[in-house]
């Protein structure tokens, strides 16, 4: 597996979580929960990817 795809892997498995992951009263919508999940989940894509690139070096 590439770079990409174990990042890509990571990111949907970050946002699949929060989806699914209970919130506050309010804030209890998926697209909201989405957002709040991509919050989280570009820069552990980003560690991820950073981390394998130098690593495979």
């Amino acid at each position: 597996m590439n770079k990409w795809t174990i990042s890509l892997a990571v990111y949907v498995i970050v946002c699949v979580i929060a989806v699914l992951s209970k919130s506050s009263e309010g804030y209890d919508v998926w697209s909201w929960k989405l957002f709040i999940g991509q919050v989280f989940a570009i820069p552990i894509t980003l560690i991820v990817f950073t981390t394998l690139h130098f690593r495979s070096r």
